[in-house]
């Protein structure tokens, strides 16, 4: 199709398509737009005329995308954004004024740490927006970014990510013990006390971690009392319990500045790790996109 035939179509469905494969519900897309809930079923028509296929499938409560209308929306998501730049490009993004809702997603670790910091910013810097925090874990981030909510997952830097999404880190960190320090009577967990101690363990899909590996490896089978999926729970169970556990150095610090729990070292040697922000391409130069990514490094850096 050339530029002559593009004047047979007419390019708002695109718009309306778009907002479908965010919303997947007729009704909701149809307020977002300011139009009618007939005229975005109108719409939907054309569209599945124009591209020659379903394009959503109703399951339950919501229009599902088919594989086509996700192809379609990966390439027109960054050309939507492109044009609105073009259009708008003096138009900044004012967080004093939108009342856009930013939906993120992140393991509850990371919720103990950069929860806080958004809700003093709000209040510090007056901003209108507003934050939705939904769990996930660093196993799950393409699944938690295939709801078209969330506009951006924070967690442990994967590996490898397809061309459909970007990425930037944001920080890495270490582990530190997390304790009762007068149930076990110390300040500072020895390598005795680790080797040969109880734990808790934490795992979001409660299987065996790097701690397990690491003292097998020395010849000891971690003597766990019990395995949680949410770093949330540590703090009631640890309580009074001779037990030890071995979490990330922000959870652990935010865990003890709320708690009175106590804090360690870990006596063995302990991975690293990085912490990024990952999101679709298709948002890629949203100017609220933008600014949440910057707010994300402003985060970052007081880490």
């Amino acid at each position: 199709m050339n530029t002559v035939d593009l004047r047979r179509v007419d390019l708002n469905l695109l718009v309306v398509f778009q907002v479908l494969c965010q919303e997947r519900h007729v009704t909701r897309t149809a307020v977002k737009l300011n139009l009618s809930q007939s005229a975005v079923s109108a719409a939907l028509a054309r569209l599945r005329r124009l591209f020659d296929d379903p394009l959503f499938v109703r399951e339950r409560s919501s229009m599902v995308p088919t594989s086509k209308a996700l192809a379609i929306s990966s390439r027109v998501g960054p050309t939507l954004a492109s044009l609105v730049d073009l259009i708008f490009e003096d138009v900044a993004f004012d967080p004093h004024r939108s009342q856009h809702v930013f939906h993120l997603a992140m393991s509850d670790d990371l919720e103990m740490v950069l929860g806080p910091w958004l809700v003093r910013e709000r209040l510090a810097q007056g901003w209108a927006v507003d934050f939705a925090i939904h769990q996930t874990s660093s196993a799950r981030w393409r699944q938690a970014l295939e709801d078209r909510r969330i506009d951006t997952v924070v967690c442990l830097s994967p590996a490898e990510r397809a061309a459909s999404f970007q990425s930037e880190s944001l920080f890495s960190g270490g582990y530190l013990c997390l304790f009762d320090a007068d149930a076990l009577g110390v300040r500072t967990i020895s390598r005795q006390q680790y080797l040969e101690g109880h734990h808790v363990r934490v795992a979001f899909d409660l299987q065996r971690g790097w701690v397990d590996e690491r003292l097998a490896s020395l010849g000891h089978a971690r003597k766990a009392l019990c395995t949680i999926s949410h770093f949330a729970g540590l703090a009631p169970l640890l309580r009074s319990v001779p037990a030890v556990a071995t979490i990330p150095e922000h959870a652990a610090r935010a865990l003890a500045a709320t708690t009175g729990l106590a804090t360690s070292p870990v006596p063995i040697e302990t991975p690293r790790f990085s912490i990024s922000a990952i999101w679709g391409t298709r948002t890629d130069t949203a100017p609220e996109s933008v600014w949440l990514r910057d707010n994300l490094k402003r985060f970052a850096a007081s880490m």
